[in-house]
């Protein structure tokens, strides 16, 4: 099993209507519960929109541009997290020239944010950050 994985556009394939470039984020061998991807613009471009019945986020590791959310643009750059919800129309923008890089987990979604779910007394805005505590 490999201990290290970095995107490499060389090696990556199209995605997304060949919109963008992507490739897995997870080192080859390792399983998980989510599904994974490298998601690449050497701009100027835009990834195609889309919508899924999943939970998402985006890591920006490179770069500057945007994530469109529901019609809404958010500037990101490196170490910026995005949430994106399930059915929300979603894309990314890179209106410069040069790389923009992002690692994307989805999963399917495990409870609904409505703030009444989970064991009595844990804080539903938690969900599940350092339980080792």
């Amino acid at each position: 099993m490999d201990i290290i994985s970095r995107f490499d556009p060389d090696k990556a394939h199209q995605a997304h209507g060949g919109t963008i470039l992507a490739g897995p984020v997870l080192p080859a061998g390792l399983c998980a519960p989510f599904d994974h991807a490298w998601g690449y613009l050497n701009g100027p471009g835009a990834m195609e929109p889309h919508t899924h019945r999943k939970e998402e986020v985006y890591v920006f590791t490179k770069g500057s541009g945007f994530v469109v959310v529901d019609g809404t643009r958010y500037p990101v750059s490196p170490g910026d997290v995005a949430y994106i919800p399930p059915d929300a129309l979603h894309s990314v923008v890179n209106e410069e020239e040069g790389e923009l890089e992002w690692a994307a987990f989805w999963w399917n979604i495990i409870a609904p944010r409505d703030g009444n779910e989970g064991p009595a007394g844990e804080d539903p805005d938690e969900c599940g950050v350092f339980n080792d505590r």
